[in-house]
């Protein structure tokens, strides 16, 4: 058992309700890194060109068109290996009918698909699965897990995107909002890193303010520490009500840095009425 993986055992036996949940995620992830690898992207100084005026990488035209080519074969066998691992029937039932649905439609319809997600139509992407009866959460939740295994991972990396000079609000790669924030010890103290739940880039941010809204003003902000949680904690917004985990340890970013390893915490958000943002598993 190497290191990552013994601090993954080290928290689940401290959170023993997460144990079926990290049994799934770990699971579809390794099943999906079965079938899916990184792809060919342009070289460092490109992407830093291409994204420079503040459009994420794979809103370029050409290099989406290039990732929607690599994953609509894909899918067929991605389903494959997720349809044999024990799951909830719900699941187990969605999956089938995705499956099904694959096997039936044309590439076209599938490169559609693939294409509304990566441009982030939201609303035609609904009315798609809606027509077609797909499950929503599910495709979504599968067709990111593909992108993040596309992406290389030297452009997920927070020194990357420090040295590239992008501190948007947005993902550098997808423009998805972020999911997660982690306070990194620098040279002249700590900085706010923010995590994608779509490709899963991390990327600087401003250390003060509103991730979602922009608000600057602190009378409006405070911070939810729960009860013995001492790694995360929740920076909340009193205009737009919205909250972001925030991992403000070091060392255990293999844990913390996964969303649904938290996912207790969003339960405690919503029972505050707060919002949750940048979930792979909603619109963006």
């Amino acid at each position: 058992m190497n290191v990552t993986d013994k601090k993954m055992q080290a928290y689940l036996e401290a959170h023993p309700f997460l144990q079926e949940t990290a049994e799934l995620q770990l699971a579809m992830s390794a099943a999906i890194q079965k079938s899916v690898g990184p792809m060919e992207f342009p070289e460092d100084n490109e992407v830093k060109k291409l994204t420079q005026d503040g459009v994420p990488l794979l809103q370029s035209k050409d290099l989406q068109d290039r990732v929607v080519a690599a994953l609509q074969p894909q899918i067929s066998a991605v389903l494959a290996e997720l349809l044999p691992i024990a799951c909830p029937q719900p699941m187990q039932e969605a999956l089938q009918v995705w499956a099904e649905w694959t096997e039936k439609q044309s590439m076209d319809k599938q490169a559609e698909l693939i294409g509304l997600l990566l441009r982030q139509e939201d609303e035609k992407l609904t009315a798609l699965m809606q027509a077609e009866q797909l499950p929503e959460q599910l495709v979504r939740t599968v067709l990111w897990q593909l992108v993040e295994a596309l992406v290389p991972a030297r452009l997920k990396a927070y020194d990357f995107w420090q040295d590239a000079g992008w501190a948007k609000n947005y993902c550098p790669i997808c423009g998805r909002q972020p999911v997660l924030a982690h306070l990194r010890k620098e040279k002249e103290g700590r900085a706010r890193f923010l995590l994608c739940d779509g490709c899963h880039a991390e990327w600087p941010f401003a250390r003060v303010g509103c991730v979602y809204c922009g608000n600057e003003d602190l009378t409006q902000m405070h911070i939810l520490e729960p009860e013995g949680q001492t790694a995360m904690r929740m920076d909340v917004c009193g205009k737009c009500q919205s909250y972001i985990k925030t991992y403000n340890e070091e060392g255990t970013e293999s844990v913390y840095l996964q969303d649904w390893a938290t996912i207790h915490l969003d339960l405690l958000a919503e029972e505050k009425g707060l919002r949750k943002n940048g979930s792979r598993l909603l619109a963006n």
